[in-house]
């Protein structure tokens, strides 16, 4: 990489941290390109030139943790594709654990839950703040359509239809203790919520 090219991403990336920590502080809706580029230490030239618009400047945010969430998806798959209820419990457990020890990820989930006051009319891209990537929702889905053929999966659902419930009470949960991070601890109780989440989704065992 040149000099100018490798100065360049890192003025991307200070960009980046700044909105982080002014939508943090201030919210999304409140806050405009002139705070992120004094909070930078940029012009507000500076940021036209990598990014669009403040709606730009969100996504590539979100883009920073999107993929370690995907990377957390494809890991799971591919070591242990075979099974796929244990896919997806072990996706289940290592988001949870992401949003408790990733901080850049904490960070990121607290502005997409609890810093977007509003939905900008002018800024449509940001009504899809809870979304996760196309791939991670494509696989969690093959995953549950592979469950159902395994005769697993609750027979009132779809794969569509459980992997919708399956992100709705993850983000449920996040957004739940993201209000307040010291109410409990959400590392200790992971394993009982992703249990609780499961049985809601799967056929009842036999014993």
């Amino acid at each position: 990489m040149s000099r100018r090219k490798a100065d360049a991403e890192r003025t991307r990336e200070t960009i980046l941290d700044a909105a982080e920590t002014t939508f943090l502080a201030q919210g999304v809706s409140r806050t405009t390109l002139a705070h992120i580029a004094q909070a930078a230490g940029v012009t507000r030239g500076a940021i036209y030139w990598h990014f669009e618009d403040k709606a730009a400047v969100f996504d590539a945010l979100l883009e920073r943790v999107r993929i370690p969430l995907d990377e957390i998806v494809d890991d799971a798959v591919h070591q242990l594709g075979s099974t796929p209820i244990d896919c997806l419990r072990n996706i289940a457990q290592r988001s949870l654990a992401g949003i408790c020890h990733d901080l850049p990820l904490q960070r990121a989930a607290t502005i997409v839950l609890h810093r977007c006051e509003k939905l900008e009319d002018d800024h449509p891209r940001i009504s899809m703040i809870t979304r996760l990537s196309e791939h991670a929702e494509a696989k969690v889905e093959q995953l549950f359509e592979q469950a159902q053929q395994q005769g697993q999966l609750r027979n009132d659902l779809t794969p569509e239809g459980a992997r919708r419930q399956f992100h709705g009470f993850l983000i449920g949960t996040c957004f739940d203790w993201l209000q307040d991070p010291h109410q409990y601890s959400l590392d200790d109780a992971r394993d009982s919520i992703v249990e609780t989440l499961m049985r809601g989704l799967l056929v009842e065992q036999k014993r």
